[in-house]
């Protein structure tokens, strides 16, 4: 039996919950404690800062909630207090437990002998004195215990403080003690109701002083009382001032995270207690806390203010201890499990027997988290009958029902009932069995039933009174243990592992009993599956359940799901490609024959179970004979159905019931109703993608041979091949081809000799097929549109797609079999491929057979082609020679209309806009005109091309247009200069520019020598008058160089006196203008007088002081004297010895008032 297997009773008491306030069982507590490897390195850092102090007087302990941090904060307490009880000292006790670090014993022993005191409680239970909004309100508690611990009434601050007055004055017990006697009850009794107090008289009899002066002395205290950080720092290091050298007091707060909570008030309280003390009282008051999370999960967020104050916590709070899940595997097998070495050894045999089975027996599926097994033969026999995954498994399987508000009583939050007890109960259940057992984990739910709050396990309770299937009983547990822990799967698999109670347990048999108690717990509403994971439902979550079954949905929304599901998810296109051609073809989705979207010739419609005629085989391959789809039938899947079913439920009763008059425990359930649902589509589309790949197709009357896909997307793609081929054999005709819209573009721009080699000479069947098409119904008298033609040869038997038809219907044009027409215009070139390529004129673009022309007709044509454009035309189609005819025309008229557009330089180009206006109008005609009205227009068209085009382009490209450019050039140029020749030559060539045709004749020519000769003379006669100039200067020059004046001057005042002269002579060497030399030429003569004035000036003495300066002489020009002579003509010889002697008087008059005459 395993209840031998154990060093020690599996029935003794062992203390699970340790509790702050329990005092009574310390040698016990300490004994019984385990140092497990984890606690030894944890604590080491604590022990070697508690005796070394530097700076930091705050340890923060955290570990989930049964992890043991209580009962190592009640330890410690009792390790640094050192106080004896039944003969044994705490501390020393709790150091001969360390084993293999003589550091760390000798550390604590030095510990301990640092005199100290602790204080030890529960924040949470002490906390009742205030409330947390209160910023101060972990201050207030310190108060509170600090009280206490000196004996005070801590929970009335002012009470307390009375009491420490009276201690002070060294009257407190007698104060005790006539208070009892006045009022024959304690005053430890009587203080609990202070607010009826009357302490007057006996105080004035314990001071021997009248009663007024202790009239209302406590609510003056009360009033009075200041609680303030300062404060209680101070009276704690008067407290350890009042103690030996070296004395500690140290507070030991438990659960101080879940009460702080998120509150970063009150942790900034506590760090500045913390801190306050240890300047205070310079490290001898430390303060350790534990928490169910570590320091930063419990500040939480914060801002940037609040981030620099949690620096500071985290200063203060530098030793760390946090404990995990492997401290607590430890303590419980070191203190429930630890076996004698009968049992160790027995199993570890064997597990040497057993242990691969135990591996495969034991191994959870790949869905969600994954645990480890047993390590080796001696984790076997330490952790027997349980396996390695409960310690973990069953730990956050608490914390997940804690979060979920699933405890009851002061520890909601936690859960009050450690693992250690909820292992030995267990043990306990199946103390009797033997060596082959293991746990089952549905035998923790007993472990924690009692903390449960009642409406959470009502589903169990009533399970337990209306089933009969007791192991179904134990299933629903071990759902509901795991029920919030959402990384671990539910799957059957997984189930199956969490109930395996015997390592010879028969699987198959197992695995049944688990599939029978998974269908009636599902049946019955205690539990749902979603896909493959089932899970346990609460009380509402069943009435959610009950009524998703119950809510009513019609067929067409089982159809409409199917749909999304099959051809929205999984094939997801609405066309599908054909290989041959590498073309999609659209087609009609259907499920269990009802169609969705318009209606296509081809057609996959998907069966299901759901469909009425599902089990007629027969009957579903006989409607396939002659028809455009293909069916395929997916196996029966009662799984499958039931989820489609329950997906639209859940979706129905969600939507109905979102609002906000929902209970938020109903609101909660519907959104995890729908979040399950989004996962059961997913499994919905995975199923159905599966059930896709292997179903069966029925196509043509027959069914079709194809092998297993594990796509289904790729078996419906690759049956569509079939259909496509059986619907459509006239696809053959296209050979394959890749037909394009670039394919039709090059078709209608490619010359048919290009397009058309020795192998094409013929028409393809394709080509053929179009062609009789259209002879089909012109002989009925139908038109046909490009309309037509796609509706007829997209549907069978042809299949084929626009741009296939598009490039066989345009080789047909290319090759002269039919024309296209919109409005009864025939479409060219570029207009038919518009046409071909826009849908928007599919409906009124007509097709016709070509007409046929007379052969004399084309060889005239040809005949003119040659004419007019000098070229031969190469074409032998009729309609080809036509429209090229027609381009050509076209050409010119563009030609013909660039030298128009130059008239206003060339103005004898007018004479082209008759020809050009005939052009335009040519242009427009339809082919079949020049071919069949060539002599309309073939006079008209050779005449002006031989007597006025061709004439005009060879003059406009010639060297004629350069000479006329420069002759015009020349002439609208300054034409002064010709004024001063006496020639013919300007008047050719001002004829030539005049004439509306120089391009006949040879007036460019007469014109060319005109301008040379013109040219040549006026250059002749400009380098006459500059010769001239440039003489008649250089005189002037001389005369001044040669006068004695001008040798007086230096050489800066010569150069500067002739420099005007020299200027002039240098400047005519770049006039061009006769008229301009000429003139300068007048005016030397000035230039000259000037220049001797300015010389005059210059070579004049200059003043001497005191004396009267000398008058300097002037020139003047003799044209510039005035002669008094009053006869306009000279007749007699008197008239001329009168003039001389009128002239003679006016030159000594300039003479005599020193002015001298420049006779130059």
């Amino acid at each position: 039996m395993i209840k031998k297997y154990f060093e020690k009773p599996i029935d003794r008491s062992i203390e699970t919950v340790i509790k702050a306030d329990d005092r009574d069982n310390i040698s016990t507590e300490v004994t019984e404690y385990v140092v497990t490897n984890e606690i030894g390195k944890k604590v080491r850092d604590f022990f070697q800062a508690y005796n070394d102090y530097a700076g930091a007087n705050g340890v923060w302990i955290s570990g989930f909630f049964g992890s043991g941090k209580s009962h190592l904060l009640k330890i410690l307490s009792y390790v640094l207090e050192n106080k004896e009880h039944d003969g044994w000292k705490s501390g020393e006790l709790f150091a001969e437990k360390v084993e293999n670090d003589a550091m760390l014993k000798g550390d604590i022993l030095n510990a301990t002998r640092i005199p100290s005191e602790s204080v030890l409680f529960n924040i949470d239970q002490q906390a009742q004195i205030t409330s947390k909004e209160d910023a101060n309100a972990i201050l207030s508690v310190f108060y509170k215990v600090f009280y206490d611990h000196l004996g005070y009434y801590g929970f009335q601050p002012h009470v307390a403080e009375f009491e420490m007055w009276l201690d002070g004055k060294g009257k407190y017990d007698a104060f005790k003690t006539e208070y009892e006697k006045v009022k024959g009850v304690t005053w430890e009794i009587d203080r609990l109701e202070y607010f009826v107090l009357e302490v007057k008289d006996i105080l004035a009899t314990v001071f021997n002083k009248s009663p007024e002066k202790y009239e209302n002395i406590l609510d003056e205290l009360e009033d009075r009382n200041k609680q303030s950080i300062e404060d209680f720092c101070n009276r704690v290091k008067i407290y350890i001032d009042s103690k030996p050298k070296g004395f500690r007091l140290n507070f030991f707060v438990d659960e101080v995270g879940q009460y702080i909570s998120d509150n970063t008030k009150l942790m900034l309280n506590l760090q500045t207690i913390a801190e306050t003390l240890a300047t205070k009282t310079k490290g001898n008051s430390w303060i350790l806390v534990t928490s169910q999370e570590d320091m930063e999960t419990v500040v939480g967020d914060m801002n940037k203010s609040q981030q620099n104050d949690f620096s500071r916590i985290q200063a203060r709070f530098k030793i760390k201890v946090p404990l995990t899940s492997a401290n607590v595997d430890e303590v419980i097998e070191k203190r429930l499990l630890d076996k004698n070495d009968k049992a160790q050894d027995e199993l570890t045999k064997a597990y040497k027997k057993n242990g691969p089975h135990l591996k495969s027996l034991l191994s959870f599926s790949e869905a969600g988290v994954q645990f480890k097994g047993y390590k080796d033969n001696a984790d076997y026999a330490n952790k027997f009958p349980f396996v390695p995954y409960q310690f973990d498994l069953f730990q956050q399987c608490r914390i997940a029902l804690s979060n979920h508000n699933a405890f009851q009583g002061k520890h909601a939050s936690v859960g009050e009932r450690s693992m250690l007890g909820v292992f030995q109960q267990v043990i306990q259940a199946i103390q009797e069995r033997d060596g082959n057992a293991l746990v089952s984990f549905d035998l923790m739910f007993e472990g924690i039933r009692n903390e449960l709050r009642g409406e959470i396990q009502q589903s169990i309770i009533l399970a337990e009174k209306q089933l009969d299937d007791r192991f179904a009983i134990k299933v629903l547990k071990a759902l509901f243990l795991v029920k919030y822990f959402g990384n671990f799967k539910t799957t059957k698999r997984n189930i199956s592992v969490l109930m395996i109670d015997d390592i010879n347990v028969d699987l198959k048999a197992h695995e049944t009993k688990i599939d029978n108690a998974l269908t009636i717990l599902e049946n019955q509403s205690y539990v749902q599956r979603n896909g493959d994971i089932f899970e346990f439902l609460t009380d509402d979550e069943k009435d959610v359940e009950e009524e998703i079954k119950n809510t009513d949905i019609d067929e067409q929304a089982i159809t409409q799901l199917l749909k999304e599901i099959l051809f929205d998810e999984i094939i997801r296109d609405n066309k599908i490609k054909y290989l041959e051609n590498k073309q999609d073809y659209d087609f009609t989705s259907k499920i269990d024959g009802s169609f969705f979207g318009r209606e296509k010739e081809l057609e996959i419609e998907i069966i299901t179970d759901n469909y009425q005629d599902y089990e007629n085989e027969a009957f579903i391959q006989s409607q396939t004979m002659g028809s455009t789809g293909m069916k395929l039938v997916l196996a029966s899947n009662a799984t499958f159905m039931r989820d489609v079913r329950m997906y639209i439920k859940t979706a129905k009763y969600e939507m109905q019931n979102r609002g906000s008059g929902t209970r938020p425990q109903v609101a909660r359930i519907l959104q995890e109703k729908s979040m399950q649902n989004v996962t059961r589509k997913k499994n919905l589309i995975l199923m159905a993608n599966k059930a896709l790949g292997e179903s069966k197709v029925y196509l043509n009357g027959g069914k079709l041979e194809m092998t297993a896909s594990n796509d289904g997307k790729t078996k419906v793609i690759n049956a569509f091949q079939k259909l496509v081929a059986v619907v459509y054999p006239n696809l053959r005709m296209l050979k394959g081809v890749a037909f394009s819209e670039d394919t039709v573009k090059n078709t209608v721009h490619t010359a048919p000799d290009a397009l058309f080699t020795d192998d094409d000479t013929t028409m393809s069947e394709a080509e053929g097929e179009i062609l009789s098409e259209i002879l089909k119904r012109k002989k009925r008298s139908d038109r046909t549109t490009l309309n037509d033609l796609k509706n007829t040869f997209i549907k069978k038997p042809y299949g084929w797609y626009p741009n296939a038809i598009w490039t066989i219907t345009a080789k047909l044009y290319k090759r002269g079999k039919i024309e296209a027409k919109q409005d009864s215009n025939l479409l060219e070139n570029d207009s038919f491929l518009n046409a071909l390529l826009n849908s928007s004129f599919h409906g009124n673009t007509i097709l016709d057979p070509q007409a046929t022309f007379d052969a004399t007709a084309v060889k005239k044509l040809k005949e003119v082609f040659k004419d007019a454009f000098d070229v031969s035309c190469p074409l032998r189609e009729a309609k080809d020679v036509a429209v090229a005819f027609k381009d050509k025309l076209v050409q010119m008229r563009i030609d013909v209309d660039q030298l128009l557009a130059r008239k206003q330089s060339y103005p004898f180009l007018k004479s082209l806009e008759p020809f050009s206006e005939k052009l335009d109008r040519w242009s427009k005609k339809e082919y079949s005109y020049f071919i069949t009205s060539v002599s309309e227009f073939e006079d008209a068209l050779l005449d002006t091309k031989e007597d006025l085009l061709s004439p005009i382009q060879r003059f406009m490209n010639g060297e004629q247009r350069n000479i006329y450019d420069d002759v015009k050039t020349l002439l609208e140029g300054n034409t002064a200069n010709f004024d001063y020749i006496q020639s013919d030559e300007l008047d050719t060539l001002k004829t030539l520019i005049a004439s509306n045709t120089p391009y006949k004749g040879s007036g460019v020519q007469l014109a060319k020598a005109a301008k040379d000769e013109l040219s040549k003379k006026v250059l002749e006669l400009r380098g006459q008058e500059k010769t001239s100039f440039i003489d008649t200067a250089e005189e002037y020059i001389a005369d001044i160089n040669k006068r004695p004046v001008f040798k007086t001057l230096d050489t800066d005042q010569q150069l500067n006196v002739v420099k005007i002269l020299s200027d002039k002579k240098n400047a005519v060497s770049n006039e061009r203008f006769i008229a301009n030399i000429r003139q300068s030429k007048q005016e030397l003569s000035q230039i000259h007088t000037d220049a001797l004035n300015l010389m005059a000036n210059m070579a004049a003495p200059k003043k001497e002081e005191g004396k009267v300066a000398e008058p300097v002489a002037k020139y003047i020009r003799q044209s510039q004297i005035h002669v008094d002579y009053d006869k306009n003509e000279l007749v007699s010889e008197e008239d001329v010895n009168n003039y001389v002697e009128a002239l003679r008087a006016a030159f000594l008059k300039r003479i005599n008032e020193n002015i001298k005459i420049n006779l130059k």
